[in-house]
């Protein structure tokens, strides 16, 4: 542009340089960036189908896969899980089914694909491998209070090492994947006082459904190609910490020269058992050879229920034929933590018939989803209320636009960038949670206040301080008050087994993310706004 024809700089104004520096400044552009991640995060979403939870043969075997969206089957659209079960239940067992899917490449970037192949029979209906939910509207995970359902609070008998909690965890996470039910929120916690318990939520169960999930034996057999060599009954015990057997995780080097990790975790079965595996690998012949050893020319795999769970393994060549009552079951991966997982996997799978240790149920809370609608509804009528009236009261005491919209602003960033952050983290909204999401409101109010406070307070005395300086003052009170309001939250974390600890966590992350995110943005908004 030439120089001449440039509009000068007392042309724009000072509201327009000031707009410029706002848009320059890189603290409310962290926050505006964090906006568009928090919406990518929670992901509202408006697609219509049904969403796959699980995935089986027979549709496993054509592309098939969990998180995958059905929108028709047969030619019949299907805009929720109950059309999906509705037209599955009317198909002819053996007959040919086409299903179109979606599947989510990017956010929002969805590939149509499609599907076709013969339906199988399980139980004398048409079984089709796959287990469908309501595609849900956003990834906020809210609790029982909102969704409605049965929540449960078990106590083992006796006190349990870290391992055995671990073990305990995964055992009920695989029984409850057995049995049908994903995704179930469950979590460890010890009160003051040493008692442990275990809390498990289950949406839209009742008490007498919870009870049969978690007292029930699923039908476990371990199979050599079509030969049964051992059930559930077989299994005397699996090792899990180490202690007097082994269970190990080691790295090994491939034949490519690669470093590789191989678990390995002894398994005590009956001495029958034991025989029948030898009479069945007696026969077979040896396969493959590999650094680490030489294998049969077949694995052996694990059933629950008539149902194939975890990968099949490899048997070594050393086990041919021989009665060995504590074989080692090994796997390779190519991380430790992946061994580690798939490990834990296959413990809790050999251990799923029953739990190792007797859990006692202390308590059983049933909550109907007409009262968490109720419950919701109440929730977000108090929370807009609370803005409203705060938002209010920061005009009656400013009487300025310049102040109460950023504030506005600023507050409603931070609920948003708190409900994104516990999107990710898969972090469980319940009343709780929401109640300390209430509570950061008011402390990031009060923080946004001490700091306008600080710099309205410079033009009414002698300038005897910078902005920057006054703002540095104010920034020492809110962080001495973050320091105190998380000091406070940390032992509510572990109170009362954890009943408080989602109002204790969300306020947590809600002040953090004020104190490092949105109050920086706050304090140089207001300083550019005001000066």
């Amino acid at each position: 542009m030439d120089p001449e024809r440039r509009i000068p700089e007392d042309v724009l104004g000072e509201e327009g340089k000031m707009r410029r520096e706002i848009l320059k400044e890189w603290r409310i552009f962290l926050v505006v960036l964090l906006l568009v991640l928090s919406f990518l995060w929670i992901h509202p979403n408006f697609v219509k189908g049904a969403l796959v939870t699980i995935a089986r043969e027979p549709a496993s075997l054509y592309g098939i896969r969990q998180g995958d969206i059905i929108t028709n089957v047969n030619g019949y659209p299907i805009e929720k899980a109950s059309d999906f079960m509705q037209v599955v239940e009317g198909l002819e067992n053996g007959s040919v089914v086409s299903v179109e899917f979606l599947r989510e490449n990017l956010p929002y970037v969805y590939s149509k694909h499609s599907a076709r192949f013969l339906s199988s029979t399980k139980g004398n209906e048409t079984y089709l491998g796959i287990f469908v939910s309501d595609v849900p509207s956003n990834n906020l995970q809210f609790g029982l209070e909102i969704v409605g359902g049965t929540k449960v609070l078990l106590r083992p008998e006796k006190k349990l090492s870290p391992e055995e909690v671990d073990n305990v965890l995964a055992i009920l996470e695989q029984r409850l994947n057995i049995f049908g039910m994903r995704e179930i929120p469950m979590s460890f916690a010890q009160d003051f006082s040493g008692n442990q318990y275990f809390r498990l939520e289950f949406a839209g169960v009742s008490p007498e459904q919870v009870k049969d999930l978690l007292e029930k034996e699923g039908r476990f057999e371990a199979k050599v190609g079509n030969e049964t060599v051992f059930t559930g009954t077989d299994i005397l015990s699996v090792c899990i910490g180490g202690t007097g057997c082994v269970a190990q995780v080691v790295p090994i080097q491939s034949a490519g020269g690669r470093i590789m990790w191989q678990f390995s975790f002894e398994l005590f079965i009956t001495q029958e058992a034991a025989k029948r595996f030898a009479n069945v690998t007696q026969n077979l012949d040896i396969g493959e050879c590999s650094p680490a050893g030489c294998y049969l020319n077949e694995t052996i795999r694990f059933f629950i229920d008539g149902e194939p769970t975890g990968d099949p393994l490899r048997i070594s060549s050393n086990l041919k034929g021989k009665v060995v009552t504590n074989p080692a079951i090994t796997g390779v991966r190519e991380s430790k933590f992946e061994a580690q997982q798939e490990m834990r996997k296959l413990q809790a799978i050999l251990q799923s018939r029953k739990l190792p240790v007797k859990m006692e149920i202390e308590s059983i809370a049933v909550i109907s989803p007409t009262l968490g609608k109720a419950f919701a509804e109440n929730v977000f009528m108090v929370f807009l209320l609370a803005i409203l009236g705060v938002e209010a009261i920061v005009w009656l005491r400013y009487r300025s636009w310049k102040v109460a919209l950023p504030i506005m602003f600023i507050t409603l960033s931070e609920i948003f960038i708190t409900l994104g952050v516990a999107a990710l983290i898969k972090w469980t909204l319940d009343l709780a949670g929401i109640a300390g999401l209430i509570a950061a409101v008011g402390t990031g109010v009060d923080d946004q206040i001490v700091i306008t406070d600080e710099v309205l307070r410079g033009e009414k005395e002698e300038k005897v301080r910078s902005i920057k300086e006054r703002i540095k003052r104010a920034f020492f009170i809110i962080i001495v008050s973050f320091a105190s309001t998380v000091a406070t939250m940390l032992p509510l974390t572990f109170a009362g087994a954890g009943l408080l600890r989602g109002f204790a966590i969300t306020t947590i992350i809600a002040v953090s993310i004020g104190i490092f995110i949105t109050r920086p943005a706050y304090a140089r908004l207001i300083e550019l706004l005001l000066r």
